[in-house]
């Protein structure tokens, strides 16, 4: 058997030929993303044994593959994963942090404006132009808590609106890679088991879209890959697809979580169970800065609201009533777990987000108690030393318990006492931090310079060394014009600790938000700065591997074209010792 050089010359036109067209398929899709360069795999033909040896028989075609490594695909998809959920967090949580940092929007400014305004009203008390300045600053108050609120408020309908557009692009990618799962089952099948590569190419390019909306786990089933996202909830189980949707909170009507249906139950899932992605990025964002958010503020309205009520109430206003609440508070709110199946209630005496509840009630500036409700006073007459304090009252005070005036009378004894307190009233008396209760009728009370003494919700201390006979008098305060005791006490909120089980005041927790939010903010972007500049490594590394380079396939091209015109060559040379056999044979 003659040596088949005409054969040995078209299989390798055959291979430059697919050598070729691999060529032009790189080139063409250098810049098209997800593209993974291919290369035609030759082998050489199996040889033809002669009594003189074994001669080759040209060359062959194995399979055309993908520059692809997976473990740079897996680390891709991990890094976009968690470079999504820092980009998400941090679009959300940016301005939230500009917005209560910023130094003329924040709510410390207005909060220092409102109580320098009670500081100036305390200087002219019976000004109505200083109350109309404090009431001003109250008005401003409670529009920036509303503000601020509506702008959180916002911040959560928008981490709504993103869970919900999340939601719909993971379905959309679910089914595409279902389909292109089967697609690939198909190719294998009709192409002899060789790989169809632009179809692994777009399921590829589908998984990393995935993956920039929450954690993927991929797992490899013959052709088919099986796609889990978050902790391991099955999205696409070959060419099947499960869907995801969106449903309201059970524990929380504000919020939307991701819920999946399983023979027709749809089960919600937990949020900690969808990490990654912009999808785990707005649940990490809702979670950990949101909420908390909305409690301080709600927690500082509503303690700043009701310390400024009851101290207001405890006072008297120019028109010589009591002191009524100047704000609203938002009302008390317990939201039950629509998922409960026992009978178990429960009583709530806050509610966040209480800045959306906080007002005014009313705009009338002389409804600012600046003035005490009592007043003491020492008779003219005494004799001895004894000092009264200008007294105060305490929640429940009403103008009856001090009308009509009550007046004590001093007995140096021994032992040292004072008398004629009100026969029903009880009375209670503190020294050196004791204090001491006494049923009515109280009697003579024993006297110790410095004390305290308590009845009808009035307060006031005696000192000092009385004589016998000497009276003190506590009543009304019917001359109230130039009184700023109350609007100190109401001024003086602003550095009380009244909040955090009295650890902290007002400015100071809100210094602590704005301190919380700004941290969280700069480790949410230094994390995600880190974890782009990992992911942008991680590409890097891959495209040296499976991008195309253009110069390295120009000089590819040309050797295959060498090769062609070589074997094109050969054919001819093959052609032309053929045809001289049956010249000569034609001789012969």
């Amino acid at each position: 058997m003659p040596v088949d050089v005409l054969n040995i010359g078209s299989s390798g036109l055959q291979a430059a030929q697919i050598g070729i067209a691999t060529t032009g398929q790189n080139i063409t899709n250098a810049s098209t993303p997800g593209y993974s360069e291919e290369v035609a795999q030759q082998v050489q033909a199996p040889a033809q044994g002669y009594n003189f040896g074994y001669v080759g028989e040209g060359t062959q075609v194995s399979t055309v593959v993908r520059e692809y490594n997976q473990l740079l695909s897996s680390q891709i998809n991990s890094t976009q994963s968690a470079s999504s959920q820092f980009t998400a967090y941090s679009n959300l949580i940016t301005p939230l942090d500009n917005l209560v940092a910023d130094p003329s929007a924040g709510l410390s400014p207005v909060l220092q404006s409102f109580f320098s305004s009670l500081q100036n009203l305390s200087s002219n008390p019976a000004s109505v132009a200083s109350m109309q300045t404090a009431m001003s600053s109250a008005q401003t108050l409670v529009a920036q808590f509303q503000s601020l609120q509506t702008q959180v408020n916002q911040a959560g309908t928008t981490a709504n609106s993103q869970i919900s557009s999340e939601v719909t692009s993971i379905n959309t990618d679910a089914q595409q890679l279902a389909a292109v799962n089967q697609a690939i089952q198909i190719g294998y099948a009709v192409a002899n088991n060789q790989p169809p590569n632009s179809l692994l190419d777009q399921r590829d390019q589908l998984i990393n879209q995935l993956s920039q909306e929450t954690q993927v786990t991929v797992v490899p089933e013959g052709n088919m890959d099986n796609i889990f996202i978050g902790n391991g909830q099955p999205l696409v189980m070959g060419s099947v697809a499960n869907s995801l949707t969106t449903v309201t909170s059970a524990s929380n009507p504000n919020n939307l979580e991701v819920a999946y249906t399983n023979n027709g139950v749809t089960q919600p899932i937990n949020e900690a169970d969808l990490p990654g992605g912009t999808l785990g990025g707005t649940f990490a964002f809702r979670t950990n800065s949101l909420s908390p958010i909305q409690n301080s503020l709600g927690q500082i309205a509503i303690v700043l609201g009701s310390a400024l009520n009851a101290q207001n109430a405890q006072g008297q206003t120019v028109q010589g009533t009591l002191g009524a609440a100047l704000f609203t508070i938002a009302a008390p709110v317990v939201n039950t777990n629509t998922a409960n199946t026992g009978t178990g209630q429960l009583t709530a005496t806050l509610t966040t987000p209480g800045a959306s509840g906080f007002g005014l009630t009313t705009t009338d500036p002389t409804q600012i108690a600046s003035a005490a409700p009592i007043a003491t006073s020492i008779a003219t007459t005494n004799t001895g030393t004894g000092v009264m304090t200008p007294g105060s009252v305490s929640a429940g005070f009403v103008l009856a318990d001090a009308t009509p005036s009550t007046t004590l009378t001093f007995a140096a004894g021994p032992p040292a006492t004072i008398s004629g307190f009100p026969a029903a009233a009880a009375v209670s008396t503190t020294v050196n931090g004791v204090t001491t209760a006494i049923a009515a009728p109280a009697g003579a009370v024993p006297y110790t310079a410095g004390m305290s003494i308590s009845f009808n919700n009035m307060t006031f201390s005696l000192s000092g060394t009385p004589a016998t006979g000497d009276t003190f008098t506590v009543g009304a305060n019917t001359n109230a014009t130039g009184d700023n005791r109350n609007v100190l006490l109401m001024n003086a909120l602003l550095t009380q600790n009244t909040m955090n089980n009295g650890t902290a005041n007002f400015q100071g927790v809100y210094a602590q938000l704005v301190n919380a939010v700004g941290n969280t903010t700069s480790q949410v972007n230094t994390t995600g700065a880190t974890e782009t500049s990992l992911l942008t490594a991680a590409t890097k590394q891959q495209q040296s591997i499976s991008g195309v380079n253009l110069d390295q396939e120009t000089v590819n091209l040309l050797q295959y074209q060498q090769v062609y015109e070589a074997c094109g060559k050969l054919i001819s040379v093959a052609s032309q010792n053929f045809s001289t056999v049956l010249s000569l044979d034609g001789t012969s």
